[in-house]
């Protein structure tokens, strides 16, 4: 019971510090209040973010490689990679989704690993943000894929609207939205 309660009384003040600045940095914010950061992004304003089950793994990543550059980072206590580049195709072989391709990126995943991805809609550092966040089975981040920009730093249109596309496919949600001018769904 008292855990709960903490837990409780966590969830709740980062709810707030995220109403408060929406552009935290997550993971700060998780560590701070005891939280993984699956729990802390569960907090942003419920317009920011819709949620797919980690079972589709495999096929949001295989949509995003044919969606041209993007940002891929990995973010945990010891350090912020990031890689932009296409994000290339893969396959599932042998227990791992491998990373096939000739660029900077390759790697072999875990798709059972993966319990939740996020797709956030967010600002950030003063600009509007679009990301598809990787959580494993602890609440902790795996990568995320950030959408690319333009020649003026906007979130690339083209992105924008496959990122929505999948969100209210994968969802049922019509879109994302950060309060910045648009209108709410």
């Amino acid at each position: 019971m008292q855990v709960e309660d903490t837990r409780q009384r966590a969830h709740a003040a980062v709810r707030q510090e995220l109403a408060e600045q929406p552009d935290a940095v997550i993971e700060e914010v998780a560590r701070r209040h005891g939280l993984p950061p699956l729990d802390a992004t569960r907090c942003l304003p419920g317009s920011f973010w819709c949620e797919v089950s980690g079972e589709h793994f495999e096929s949001v990543l295989q949509e995003v490689s044919d969606w041209g550059e993007v940002l891929v980072i990995v973010h945990n206590q010891d350090l912020i990679l990031e890689v932009r580049c296409r994000m290339p195709p893969g396959q599932c072989a042998h227990g791992f989704y491998n990373l096939k391709g000739q660029g900077a990126l390759g790697g072999h995943l875990r798709p059972e690993r993966c319990a939740a991805i996020l797709l956030v809609r967010r600002p950030f550092m003063g600009c509007d943000t679009a990301s598809l966040q990787f959580f494993n089975t602890e609440g902790e981040g795996m990568f995320k894929i950030f959408l690319g920009r333009d020649e003026q730093r906007r979130v690339r249109p083209d992105q924008l609207q496959r990122f929505q596309t999948l969100a209210a496919e994968r969802t049922g949600r019509p879109r994302l939205w950060v309060g910045d001018g648009e209108e709410a769904p």
